[in-house]
C-alpha cells in the first residue's frame, strides 16, 4: 500500500508577516498595523518558527533513511517525505487559521528562525505578504544591549548577523510578496513609510493616515537613542576597541551588504 495525500486545500487566508531582527522596528510596525491598519493579530507570535524545526528534522531523518525508501519491507517506504511535510504544514495552517476571525491577519516573530521558515510559510499561504524590518547594526546592537544587558556583546552581534544574512539568502525569491522597511525611515519619514506600506498592502488612504499618525506620535522603541539626521558613528558608541573589533568581525561584511556604513551618514555613499 502507499499513502497518498488528498487534494491539497488552498488557503484563502492572506496573512501579513512582520519579520526581521529584534530591535529593528517590528513592534511599532505591528502596533501600527493593528491600530491604524485595523488588522488583527497578536502583539507577538513565536509559534510559526516551529515549522522550521519540524521541516529540518523531517529532511534530516528521511535523508538518513534514504537507503530504505525503495524497500517495501519497511513502512517508511510507503510514507513519503512529501506526505509527512504536507501533514505538518496542514497542522500549522489549521491551528493558525482557527485563531483568526478574518482572512487577513498579522504575525510578528522577530528572529532568524522565522526568516528561515519563510520558504515553508509561502507554501502554506500562497497569498501571504512579508514586511522585513531592518536597522543598521550599530543602532541595533546599542538597543539590544540596553534592553538585554545580561546577554554578551558578541551574542548580540551574532543574532543580528544571523537575521540579516538569513534574509539575504531568500529575499530575491520573495520580491513579489515582500518589502523592506528601515526603522530609521519610520522615524524620519513617517508619512512616506506609511504610504509605502499602504500601497504594498492595498490599504485605503484613511488607514494609511492613521498608520502615519502612529509613526509620528509613537516613535519606535528607541532604547538605542532618538533617530537624528546625523547618525552616531561607531567611535561614539562607547564600545571598547575589543567590542568594535568583535562587531566588525561578525557584522562588518553584512552591514556593508545592506548599504550601511560606520559613520554619521548611516548609509554608504
Amino acid at each position: 500500500m502507499n499513502i497518498e495525500k488528498n487534494q491539497e486545500e488552498i488557503s484563502q487566508h492572506r496573512p501579513i508577516f512582520i519579520i526581521g531582527s529584534g530591535r529593528s522596528g517590528t513592534s511599532i510596525l505591528t502596533g501600527a498595523m493593528r491600530s491604524g491598519g485595523q488588522i488583527e493579530g497578536y502583539l507577538e507570535g513565536h509559534f510559526l518558527p516551529l515549522i522550521l524545526l519540524f521541516m529540518q528534522d523531517i529532511e534530516r531523518y528521511y535523508f538518513s533513511k534514504r537507503s530504505l525508501l525503495d524497500d517495501k519491507r519497511h513502512m517508511i517506504a510507503d510514507i513519503s517525505q512529501d506526505y509527512v511535510e504536507k501533514q505538518i504544514a496542514e497542522f500549522f495552517r489549521k491551528t493558525s487559521e482557527s485563531l483568526a476571525t478574518d482572512k487577513v491577519w498579522l504575525d510578528k516573530s522577530p528572529d532568524s528562525a522565522m526568516i528561515k521558515a519563510v520558504p515553508y510559510i509561502v507554501k502554506i499561504w500562497s497569498q501571504s505578504r512579508f514586511i522585513f524590518a531592518k536597522r543598521r547594526g550599530i543602532e541595533n546592537i546599542i538597543s539590544r544591549l540596553k534592553k538585554f544587558p545580561h546577554v554578551p556583546f558578541e551574542k548580540h552581534c551574532l543574532m543580528w548577523k544571523d537575521c540579516m544574512e538569513s534574509w539575504l539568502m531568500i529575499k530575491d525569491k520573495m520580491q513579489y510578496c515582500s518589502i523592506e522597511i528601515e526603522q530609521r525611515e519610520i522615524a524620519l519619514n513617517p508619512q512616506k513609510t506609511a504610504q509605502t506600506i499602504g500601497t504594498f498592502l492595498d490599504l485605503d488612504q484613511a488607514k494609511v493616515e492613521k498608520i502615519a499618525h502612529i509613526f509620528t506620535t509613537q516613535r519606535p522603541q528607541n532604547t538605542g537613542g532618538k533617530e537624528e539626521l546625523k547618525a552616531i558613528t561607531i567611535t561614539e558608541t562607547g564600545w571598547t576597541n575589543e567590542q568594535i573589533n568583535i562587531f566588525r568581525k561578525h557584522c562588518g561584511l553584512i552591514n556593508n551588504k545592506f548599504g550601511y556604513c560606520e559613520s554619521s551618514s548611516y548609509y554608504l555613499q
